[in-house]
Order: structure tokens, then C-alpha cells, then sequence
């Protein structure tokens, strides 16, 4: 990757958590987390910034190793971020630490660097804490490898996990990934069932809800996966796998998608 487009992986909450209000983690990132990461000059990816609607387990698994940079959000303690956070780690890749005020830190990784930053997005918070957060990344990308902040150091262990140039899966090593796969999918269910009782529907930019459970179509009349929440510019549709995939509202609205109860 050329060094004007380094790319910086956002892990961070996606969908509404309990005790935030709606959106909440879109406004971090929107309004706080990609602004500092591009003054640090970084381009920022997160997992929904895709066009494609089935962004799954294996992409973003290969953005969290090999991006040159991650920052990672810990607030709410989301599972989700925890087993990306994991593997980054495993591989002692360079990863700044971010959460919120009120959200404790886990005891296994309290050892570790962390920037706090208000939850309350005010005005004056944001402007203060995008330049903390913007040098914060910068110092770390620079640091030597050795220095990098992260459990394998702070456990002193010298030999971060590798992958080797050319991968030829062994039978064991596909059941390994699939057992990850299915870990993901569960992880996957349980923001589902959580996600499921907190609004009766959606809404569209044209003002059109939509029932939560609803299923939806493409023009072709191809079922892409059943709706169960949104943020504030996409439906997250749970498909066959339990899989969480993502669709732009306005693409839904200009590109013939419809929804059908079953």
C-alpha cells in the first residue's frame, strides 16, 4: 500500500448498544473517530463503509490484519470488537485504544494504553479530543515495532503470531476456520436478539417504515436477508448464516429493493 493511502481499520460498535442513544456510534465515528484518523492521515474503513451487502466475516478479517493502522473503540464492551481486537493483537499489529468515559475497562486489558474520550460528543469535547486522538495514532504508527502497545508486550511474549506468503489449508486448519466462522455467527445472533426488541420498524430518508422482520428483495427478486435494525444511514439485515450484512438506505429506495413479510 502506497504511504499517501495507508489505511487506518476502525473496530469499533456498529449497531445501537443498551444505555447509548440511537446512532450514537455512528456520531462517534462520523463526527469524532474518522476526522482524527484522517488528520493523522490515515483513510479511514470501518466494516460497514462498503457498498457491497454482504461484507462478511472473511473481509474484515483480512482489513484487521492487514491495514497499517487500527483504532480500536472498546465503549459498551461489545463482543464484536473484542474478538477483532484479539486477533489484531495475536498478531502484535499496532492498535490505538479508545473508549468512553463511563464504560469501565476490562481487567485483562487494563495494563494497556488507552485514550478517553466523552461520550457526550460535546462541541467542545469533539475539537478537543479529535487532535489527542489524531496525534495519538501518528505516535503509535511511528513507534518501533517492539514498542508496539499491546497484550503480547505486556505478557512479554516475543513471537507474535504469522502468516505465511502462501497458504495451503490442511483439513484441521479449515475446521479451525470454521469454528471461528461459527463463533462469529453467534456473536452475530446475540446483537440479533438483542437488536429485535428495541424498535417496532425503520425509517427510511423518505420518511416510509419499514416493520422490523420484514424481508428484503432486489430487483431480481432475490431475498438478500430479513431486517432487524439500522443505523442512521443503513438497514442491517440478518441473512440465512446470521450473518449481520449492511445496505444503504438511499441505495434501497433508488435501486429497486423492496420488502415482503416472508
Amino acid at each position: 500500500m502506497s504511504e499517501d493511502k495507508k489505511e487506518c481499520f476502525v473496530i469499533m460498535p456498529i449497531s445501537d448498544a443498551e444505555g447509548y442513544d440511537k446512532g450514537h456510534f455512528t456520531r462517534v465515528y462520523e463526527h469524532l473517530v474518522k476526522p482524527a484518523v484522517i488528520e493523522a492521515g490515515f483513510e479511514p474503513m470501518r466494516a460497514d463503509d462498503t457498498s457491497k451487502a454482504n461484507f462478511i466475516v472473511v473481509d474484515i478479517l483480512k482489513q484487521i490484519l492487514e491495514s497499517d493502522m487500527a483504532i480500536c473503540d472498546l465503549s459498551s464492551r461489545n463482543p464484536n470488537v473484542f474478538y477483532e481486537l484479539g486477533i489484531r493483537q495475536a498478531f502484535n499489529l499496532k492498535t490505538v485504544l479508545i473508549k468512553d468515559i463511563k464504560t469501565t475497562m476490562p481487567f485483562d486489558i487494563a495494563g494497556i494504553r488507552t485514550l478517553h474520550y466523552n461520550e457526550n460528543l460535546r462541541i467542545d469535547e469533539v475539537k478537543k479530543a479529535i487532535p489527542e486522538m489524531s496525534k495519538c495514532i501518528k505516535e503509535t504508527y511511528e513507534t518501533n515495532d517492539k514498542d508496539v502497545n499491546s497484550l503480547l508486550q505486556l505478557l512479554s511474549i516475543d513471537k507474535p503470531a504469522t502468516l505465511p506468503d502462501k497458504v495451503t489449508l490442511s483439513k484441521d486448519s479449515n475446521l479451525i476456520l470454521n469454528a471461528i466462522n461459527d463463533l462469529q455467527k453467534q456473536i452475530s445472533s446475540l446483537e440479533y436478539a438483542k437488536l429485535i426488541h428495541r424498535n417496532k420498524e425503520v425509517m427510511l430518508p423518505n420518511g416510509e417504515g419499514i416493520p422490523l422482520g420484514m424481508y428484503v428483495s432486489n430487483k431480481n427478486n432475490l431475498i438478500i436477508g430479513k431486517i432487524v435494525a439500522e443505523t442512521s444511514d443503513k438497514l442491517i439485515l440478518c441473512d440465512d448464516y446470521d450473518n449481520l450484512n449492511y445496505l444503504d438506505k438511499s441505495e434501497y429506495i433508488n435501486k429497486g429493493f423492496t420488502y415482503v413479510p416472508f
